[in-house]
């Protein structure tokens, strides 16, 4: 069932729709209409059907869209900031609310680099941050563990072990971000991704992967390191 309704009937098409899922629900919505309903948040008063017909054109479905390039969204959209905080929002709500397999879906290496991307966006000095997984792949915690490097000696081995138990998980995603856009490991990067793993395998937790981070990709290391 789709609630489409041509342009000369706009006016008060909004309040319909609203109506429409008050009185029966959102199981019939389709997605143009999920999406168009999505933006009445982002555009106060503009039509935003053809603004949902033109992203799902170009992307073709929702989960797609949320995983795009939040650029080309803006492109798309003539949007600036708007739909962007929206899609980053929605992202993260179903990452921590979405049940079991949402949840691990982030374990898979695209869907971890997009996530990390959206994190480190507007973050111009190193940091680092650790994601808590549980023994069945599920995000059950994320914590920004320190501003700077993974090799300074601020680092804290202990933070990122405390944090673990805090969440109940038993597994850890290393990320930090180089403000340069290499996405390189150094020799400090690797000698102490070494050192954390080791202090992590002594308290019962794994070390999945750590990840480097950058304007738009992200590359993980530990996974291939000998």
């Amino acid at each position: 069932m789709s609630f489409d309704t041509p342009k000369h009937e706009h006016h008060g098409h909004r309040q319909r729709m609203k109506t429409a899922v008050l009185k029966n629900g959102t199981a019939e919505l389709t997605e143009l209409d999920l999406l168009e309903m999505m933006l009445y948040y982002v555009v106060p008063r503009a039509d935003t059907r053809d603004m949902a017909k033109d992203l799902l054109n170009k992307f073709g479905t929702i989960e797609k869209i949320l995983d795009a390039d939040q650029g080309e969204i803006s492109k798309t959209t003539g949007l600036k900031d708007g739909a962007e905080v929206l899609f980053a929002l929605i992202r993260e709500l179903l990452l921590r609310f979405g049940g079991t397999k949402s949840q691990a879906s982030i374990l898979e290496p695209e869907k971890m680099k997009n996530y990390l991307v959206d994190i480190y966006k507007g973050i111009t000095a190193e940091t680092v941050y650790a994601l808590y997984f549980n023994q069945g792949g599920e995000l059950v915690g994320k914590q920004l563990i320190f501003r700077g490097g993974v090799s300074s000696a601020r680092f804290s081995l202990r933070a990122v072990t405390e944090g673990v138990i805090r969440s109940g998980g038993n597994s850890v995603v290393l990320a930090h971000n180089h403000p340069s856009d290499m996405l390189v490991p150094s020799s400090d990067d690797i000698l102490s991704t070494k050192r954390i793993a080791a202090h992590l395998a002594a308290n019962d937790i794994e070390l999945i992967e750590h990840y480097i981070v950058g304007k738009s990709d992200a590359v993980g290391f530990y996974a291939e390191m000998d």
